[in-house]
Parts: structure tokens; C-alpha cells; sequence
């Protein structure tokens, strides 16, 4: 412990005195550390909140946090895992280890306290975050005995760790992924294949680094040939896991249908988790509400041919959302959903039903002064204020569009807990697709000179974070800076941010010094 404290003061003297040396380095496993006391009142531990485990009756399983729906932590701080197990649990240990990296960081945590949740039906774990572990995205493991089985749970990218909540922060607001639509054929039919255009949209936005990303609904088609879910589903995970950033869902329409006996809600809670949650980045609040929550008769469709496809939010949940926004009190508060509750849909039903729910979430919203409302649904771009809660609307980022509506995906910059800007270069645009490429040379950490280019044809300045893999030693860069670095295993793995103006292409050199 005394070692790793020391490498840690002399690792925050280097970051002050050579920027380029980074922020931080490790190989192999780092030794758990003992929770830090608080000065006053203890601080709560950092949790998604949900109303119940969906699949009850289902297998042992972390419920949340989960890809889908992490936990921001930050260094020296608690997180709760809500974990599904039938039987009195002992001897839980948990860990984490980065996602998806070829340079692995290994992490044990001090498991702090257990206890079921009677609301959940979950065992509560909370465990702590050691202050020397480097921020990173990580994928999370709790080992528990029940009965005589040991029982090896794990999530990916389920814990998001920071150095801090800024006040300064960005996000962005990703819709409509249509995975498995053949709509987009009609905008581009090359991109559309293989879903080119959803994971080009990912290599972007992994490429800004936003603190994370909020995606509303209709991640999947549904309504296109028999038993698509269980592929589209699959599909869309396995794509998903690509964000280098933390990625919140809530589930839309197309998510939803009930056809040839496939339920596609029941797909989303055995692939994504809860309809509806919350979670929190410092004292922002965001709830997230499933928007098509129709009953279950009225979600079937018959192939190309849905019943409903707009709006319902029932009682139940309503009552959940008020409880939730009850709950957060003052500070930033925004709700996403699929069907933003400004229109009414009765134009998305034959049997002419409207948004069933709409004005009451509406009055919900004005009495807890939510101050955003982030939607999609229709395919374009859209911001209107109303009793000063700005209803964002963002466009496809994959399917089909019509007017001057374009593919893209939304930046939303924060600034001391108020929106700063949700627009790309004016009123309602979202920042256009395939407008942000790079490239490197030879990247796999066999070769110590590695170039990244970064062009951008954006009519906005951008920083890019570049990840470099190199062999173990020292090194600089030319038109960056090195904002993080760790080694492992021979190979050491770069982050370094670069700055690129509007309309023209950088390049970043990581050499040895």
C-alpha cells in the first residue's frame, strides 16, 4: 500500500511538471485498498435505481449496472450492484477488469456491506472504488457461494470510474439505431449493410470521448420477417459493446412489437435490463422512461403491419417516475424516452389511439421543473422550449429520413448544471454522420512509431481522442498531448487528445523520446 501511494504522489507530480508523461500508469493487478472515511455526513453510494428485476425467475445474474446502464463512480467512492439469487448468499467478492483493452487492468474491491432489497428482489452489493484506480470503462465481476455453488457473475462495461463529476461536461444524445431496417437502404444502401452506418456512428463518438451516451429507443427493426428479434437483439449487443463510453438505453417501439410468439420487450429485459430506471452524474438526474408501454394486446404486429407504434406510458410507471423525480429533488433533471410528449400520436395507430399518458407525464415534468426531455421516434432534428424545459428530438442515425432530415447524432455540452448547447451549428441540428474519420498506421503495439490521422469535415473545431498501443518505454507525441497511459504485458497504451479545426485533417506522431 505504501508503494502504491507513493507511485501515486509521483505520478501526480509528473502530470503537473511534463504533461506528456500522462496521468497515470499500472500493469497487472492493482491490490484493493481500504474505503476512505468522509468528513460530515456519509456519502450514499453511486446506484441505478429501477422499479424491480424484470426476469424474476431467471438465472443468478448482475440485473444492474450492466452495459446498458452503468454507474458513473468516481475514485474513492462506493457503487450498489443489484444481483439476482435464489438463497441465502455468502463470502461475496468483487473485481474489475477494463473493457474490451488489449492493455488489461485488473482491480479487486472491497465488498462494504450486502443486504436484500425487497422492492428490487435483488441482493444489494455495495463495493468500493479504490482512489489509486485509473478512470477507465471497466467490466465487473461478483463471485458468491448460495448453497453449495460457487456462482461467477459478470457484466461488461458496467462501471464507468472518473476522477470526478466535472461541472463542465458533455454527452451525447444517439436515436433510432434500427438495427435490422431496411429503410435506410433508400439513403444509403452501401452503409446500410452490415448496420456500416450505427457502427461508424459509434467509431465518432468514441472518437469525441463525450462522458457518455444516451440512446432512446429503437435500437432494433422488429417488423420485417419472423423471429428477427432473436437475431436483431443479439446483433445489436454484440454491436453495442463497441462505445468506448458509457451508453444508456430506453426501449422504443420498434423495440417492442409481439410477433410470430416473440415478445421483443422480453428480449430487451433479457439483453438490456429494465424498461425504465434512473441513474445520476453528480447531482444531474436522468430518468429514463419506456415510452412504449403499451398493454400487451395492443403491441402485436402482424409483419410490416403494427397496430400501435406511438405512445403509452400507464399508470404504473407513471407513478414510478414521479416517485423517482420526487426523489432527486433540486439540481438538473431530464427525462429520456422514444415518443417526445409535446405531439400526439394518433396518427402512429389504425385503431386511432393516441398517446395514452402524454398530458400527465407532461404535468409530471412541469411539476418537478424538469429542464430537458430527450426523444426521437421521428427521424429529425427538433429543439422546443416549453415552460423552460427544452424538448430535444434528434434524428436517425441509420434509418430511413425524408425532407433535409440527414443522418446524424446530437453533442449536448453541460456547463454548472444547465444545458449549454444541444446544437451543431444552428437551430435544432444534430452533427451529421460520416463528417469525422481516422486513421493509423500499424497500432497493434508491435511498432514503437504510430501516426494517427483525423479528418474533420465538421463545421466545428473538435478535440479527438486517439488510443495508441506501442511496445513498453518511453515515449512523446508530436500535435498531442498524452492525457493517460498504462502498460501490461510488453505494450504500453497511449490516450492522447488532438486538437482538429473545422475543415482539415491533423495527424498525431506517439515516437520514442
Amino acid at each position: 500500500m505504501k508503494k502504491l501511494a507513493l507511485c501515486a504522489v509521483l505520478v501526480f507530480l509528473a502530470s503537473m511538471v511534463v504533461p506528456a508523461i500522462g496521468l497515470y500508469e499500472t500493469s497487472d493487478v492493482v491490490e484493493p485498498s481500504v474505503p476512505a472515511g468522509h468528513a460530515g455526513e456519509p456519502v450514499s453510494p453511486v446506484r441505478i435505481r429501477f422499479p424491480a428485476d424484470p426476469v424474476p425467475d431467471g438465472d443468478a445474474a448482475i440485473v444492474v449496472p450492466r452495459s446498458t446502464m452503468p454507474v458513473i463512480v468516481p475514485q474513492d467512492r462506493s457503487f450498489v450492484a443489484s444481483v439476482r439469487l435464489d438463497g441465502m448468499p455468502s463470502g461475496w467478492t468483487a473485481s474489475l477488469e477494463t473493457a474490451y483493452d488489449p492493455v488489461v487492468t485488473e482491480q479487486r474491491l472491497t465488498v462494504t456491506d450486502t443486504v436484500f432489497n425487497d422492492t428490487t428482489g435483488c441482493w444489494d452489493v455495495e463495493a468500493q472504488i479504490p482512489a489509486s484506480l485509473p478512470s477507465d470503462l471497466y467490466n465487473l465481476t461478483v463471485e458468491v457461494e448460495c448453497q453449495g455453488e460457487i456462482y461467477d457473475l459478470s457484466v461488461p462495461r458496467a462501471i464507468s470510474v472518473v476522477g470526478g463529476y466535472e461541472e463542465q461536461f458533455s454527452f451525447v444524445h444517439l436515436t433510432d439505431f434500427h438495427i435490422g431496417d431496411p429503410r435506410g437502404f433508400k439513403e444509403n444502401f452501401r452503409e446500410t449493410l452490415g448496420w456500416k452506418a450505427a457502427r461508424k456512428s459509434i467509431r465518432e463518438i468514441n472518437l469525441l470521448q463525450p462522458d457518455f451516451v444516451v440512446i432512446t429507443g429503437d435500437l432494433v427493426f422488429g417488423q420485417l420477417y419472423p423471429f428477427e428479434y432473436a437475431f436483431e437483439y443479439r446483433t445489436c449487443y454484440d454491436i453495442l459493446q463497441q462505445f468506448d463510453v458509457p451508453t444508456y438505453l430506453v426501449p422504443g417501439n420498434h423495440d417492442g412489437y409481439i410477433q410470430t410468439g416473440q415478445d421483443g420487450l422480453r428480449f430487451w429485459e433479457r439483453f438490456f435490463g429494465p424498461l425504465y430506471y434512473s441513474f445520476d452524474y453528480g447531482d444531474i438526474h436522468f430518468a429514463g422512461v419506456n415510452s412504449y408501454d403499451w398493454p400487451t394486446r395492443s403491441r402485436h404486429a402482424v409483419s410490416y403491419v403494427a397496430f400501435n407504434w406511438g405512445g403509452h406510458v400507464q399508470e404504473e410507471q407513471m407513478a414510478w417516475i414521479t416517485d423517482d423525480l420526487d426523489r432527486h429533488g433540486e439540481g438538473f433533471s431530464a427525462v429520456m424516452l422514444h415518443h417526445n410528449p409535446l405531439w400526439e400520436t394518433v396518427n402512429d395507430s389504425l385503431l386511432g389511439n393516441g398517446y395514452l399518458g402524454r398530458e400527465e407525464l407532461l404535468s409530471v415534468i412541469d411539476r418537478h421543473g424538469v429542464d430537458a426531455c430527450f426523444a426521437g421516434h421521428v427521424h429529425y432534428d427538433d429543439v422546443t422550449v416549453r415552460n423552460s424545459t427544452a424538448f430535444v428530438t434528434t434524428t436517425t442515425v441509420s434509418s430511413g429520413t425524408s425532407g433535409d432530415a440527414y443522418w446524424g447524432y446530437r453533442l449536448v455540452s453541460m456547463d454548472n448544471g444547465s444545458l449549454a448547447n444541444v446544437n451543431y451549428t444552428s437551430r435544432f441540428q444534430s452533427i451529421p454522420l460520416y463528417r469525422l474519420n481516422c486513421s493509423y498506421t500499424a497500432n497493434d503495439g508491435s511498432t514503437e512509431t504510430v501516426e494517427a490521422s483525423v479528418e474533420n469535415n465538421l463545421d466545428m473545431p473538435v478535440q479527438a481522442y486517439l488510443q495508441f498501443y506501442v511496445p513498453a518505454g518511453d515515449y512523446r507525441v508530436d500535435n498531442g498531448t498524452i492525457v493517460m497511459q498504462r502498460a501490461a504485458n510488453g505494450v504500453l497504451h497511449l490516450v492522447v487528445t488532438a486538437d482538429v479545426d473545422a475543415m482539415t485533417t491533423a495527424t498525431a506522431t506517439v515516437h520514442p523520446a
